[in-house]
């Protein structure tokens, strides 16, 4: 049964759109058959003894309403008019008119509002309005053209359109969009306003939801500590002031913590944060249209509040699809790009923001440069380092109930470069299949396949034994020099062989520094694409600032091969550009080769520190041994002259495997054959025929001096 205040609804829109009617018109028939149809539901004596509705279905539309029929049906609905007028206010009534006070919306835009929302949400009031306009002159009830929402609400017809004006206020506050054609489109959110039932909760709730929660800690972005606190300092001063137009991007790969970094500075500042147009109220995607339609509501319903930020999640979304479709794969655009759109209108959208907004992209080379220069600042995520990787594993296996040691979820954070949002993922899944460790490494060995984020093993820097290194310098001398040192800058080329502990040097340094090890091979910078290489070498001394890392290239030859022997115009601006970063770079940074005598020889005076590594000598050998094996060793081996550690690494793999680790004349015959397997001559230490020095223990400290 219909309420009081839903009857008087109804009855107004009668009288209004009966006091337009002539009896001769067939939409007075149509209204008439309407009335007598749903008279029961509405409780409505409208005095049939002047006129018969069934009569209405034996004859030709309006043939048998006279004028006194007409008449007598427009009182009766005057008086049912009056009789209801007193009835309070219902749910959607209360809930309009709070969004009036919030939105700044006027008596006659809640007016027309309140019939457009009716018109989708009430079947009663729909087949009312289509009975209406399929007597009337057909089309679209939802148009700015339409006369039934002037007839229907007794409004003037320019009032009513004029109400659908770009700048007015139910337009500029997204609760209905107008397209090309006139069309209305109600924001999806606010049906809710009509098919919710009370909870008690307030207007901005109920159309805005929770607010999103914070699943990574503030430490878990401690890797970009600088850029992470302007922001906060920025968001901090824009609520303050409440000044308008601020807008921040977050780019970067997915998973790399893009939402949860908006999510967590939003709890830093104790502000809720709204995320908009992620999906419509039936779970689908939402168009372009739908998306600007949320963003608009979100930021007039917290308009005049100092308190909350606004989340839009893949800002690619909102290009014009000009700008939108060189990032957008395959033959089509997909769903929600829009097919037109306003350049200007994107720009004044930022320009006017009046709540701080938070963007997000996978690439800022999505964004046109006119959107980049609206940004009040610009930050982007990366892989974080191992150590922020590593806390949040911790955490995700800890909320999944599965027990791992910090040393084994040390290994899952280093021996996989997986974004954050893998691990949640991952561990989930393990959980589902029993919750053990097991289950965590199969998914994530998976899932690293598809991503292509698995990484080579590299050795602990604890666990290598130094004494092992042969170098023309005291590394553990130079370590204590350097960690006594506050300033950081520091280049290094290490060069010899392969197997001798280049990168093991490097690791032992930085780790004696306090730094993150940023590995980068030159598989990982090296593009097919013209510039492409020198966007990766300027990426990775950025990557390298940004994380407060201890920057290794390894193969350095290939990027800083000798100029002079160039045949591409590509292979001297990649040399180029590793020069110049060398340069100005303010942090340690290291390269490693086998071959010294293939670099560029501008190159040498970039390093403060030339390192060079040979082979064992005899004395190390016989401590390469006990190291590895746990045995003396044999006379034989001692004379060789070409052995490793890294020889000694592969050779335990290898006896393990058939079974002669505890023969010293099996191993001793291993490493002859690793020693008759290489190319190379013996040659003497130095680099590039420097003066050579000593051993790790009790050798002078050469090189250059500590910038």
């Amino acid at each position: 049964m219909l309420g009081a205040r839903q009857r008087h609804r109804v009855f107004a829109y009668l009288l209004n759109a009966a006091n337009c009617l002539d009896c001769r018109e067939d939409a007075a028939y149509k209204l008439t058959s309407w009335i007598s149809e749903n008279a029961k539901l509405l409780q409505f004596d409208a005095g049939w003894d002047l006129f018969s509705p069934p009569k209405l279905h034996r004859y030709s539309p309006g043939s048998d309403l006279t004028p006194r029929a007409w008449s007598a049906v427009r009182g009766a609905l005057r008086n049912a008019v009056q009789a209801t007028r007193r009835a309070r206010p219902d749910l959607t009534r209360r809930r309009l008119l709070r969004l009036a006070d919030t939105a700044g919306l006027s008596r006659v835009d809640i007016q027309i509002f309140e019939f457009l929302l009716l018109h989708e949400t009430d079947p009663l009031i729909a087949s009312l309005v289509d009975d209406l306009v399929s007597s009337s002159r057909g089309g679209r009830c939802m148009n700015v053209a339409h006369p039934v929402p002037s007839m229907v609400l007794n409004l003037p017809y320019r009032t009513v359109s004029a109400r659908f004006g770009p700048q007015a206020p139910l337009v500029r506050t997204g609760l209905v969009s107008v397209d090309y054609d006139g069309d209305l489109t109600l924001a999806r959110r606010v049906h809710r306003l009509a098919l919710v039932p009370d909870s008690g909760a307030d207007v901005k709730e109920l159309l805005l939801g929770t607010p999103d929660k914070a699943e990574l800690a503030w430490s878990d972005f401690a890797h970009i500590a600088d850029d992470r606190d302007h922001v906060e300092r920025v968001l901090r001063g824009a609520l303050r002031t409440g000044e308008t137009g601020v807008n921040i991007l977050l780019y970067g790969p997915p998973g790399t913590g893009k939402t949860q970094f908006c999510r967590s500075v939003a709890e830093r500042l104790g502000v809720p944060l709204f995320s908009v147009g992620e999906d419509d109220d039936d779970g689908a995607e939402p168009t372009r249209k739908e998306r600007l339609g949320d963003l608009g509501l979100t930021q007039a319903l917290l308009r005049t509040e100092r308190d909350s930020l606004i989340l839009f999640d893949e800002m690619v979304d909102l290009l014009p699809q000009s700008d939108a479709l060189p990032f957008i794969s395959g033959p089509y655009p997909r769903r929600g790009i829009g097919a037109t759109g306003s350049k200007l209108f994107v720009n004044r959208l930022l320009e006017t923001a009046p709540v701080p907004t938070l963007w997000t992209a996978n690439t800022g080379d999505a964004i046109p440069a006119a959107l980049l220069r609206r940004m009040k600042f610009t930050l982007e995520l990366r892989l974080p380092p191992p150590r922020v990787r590593a806390r949040i594993w911790s955490r995700q296996l800890s909320r999944n109930a599965i027990e791992a040691s910090p040393d084994e979820t040390l290994a899952l954070a280093t021996s996989f470069a997986a974004p954050p949002g893998v691990a949640a993922q991952v561990t989930e899944a393990a959980r589902l299949a029993g919750g053990d460790l097991a289950s965590v490494h199969r998914g994530l060995g998976a899932l690293a396949r598809a991503l292509g984020c698995k990484k080579a093993a590299e050795t602990s820097a604890r666990a290598f034994d130094l004494t092992l290194l042969r170098s023309d310098m005291d590394l553990v001398s130079l370590a204590d020099r350097l960690e006594a040192r506050e300033e950081r800058r520091l280049s290094l080329c290490l060069q010899g062989p392969p197997g001798t502990g280049k990168s093991a040097c490097v690791r032992y340094l930085a780790d004696r520094l306090g730094l993150e090890v940023l590995h980068k091979r030159a598989s990982d910078l090296l593009s097919p694409w013209v510039g492409g290489t020198e966007q990766n070498i300027a990426r990775a001394f950025r990557e390298a600032l940004d994380d407060k890392a201890f920057l290794v290239f390894d193969e350095a030859d290939s990027l800083l091969a000798d100029r002079r022997h160039a045949v591409r115009n590509w292979e001297v601006s990649q040399t180029n550009e590793m020069l110049t970063w060398m340069e100005s770079h303010p942090l340690p940074f290291a390269c490693t080769t086998n071959f010294g005598d293939r670099l560029d020889p501008a190159t040498l005076r970039r390093f403060v520190f030339k390192i060079a590594l040979d082979y064992l000598d005899q004395g190390q050998i016989r401590s390469a041994f006990r190291a590895f094996f746990d045995l003396d060793s044999t006379d034989d081996v001692r004379h060789l002259s070409n052995l490793t550690p890294g020889d000694f690494a592969v050779v335990r793999r290898k006896a393990d495997v058939l079974g002669c680790l505890r023969n010293p004349e099996a191993l001793a015959g291993l490493l002859r054959e690793e020693c008759d397997a290489k190319p190379e001559r013996r040659r003497p230490i130095g680099f590039r025929g420097g003066s050579p020095g000593t051993g790790p223990s009790g050798s002078r400290v050469s090189g250059s001096p500590l910038r």
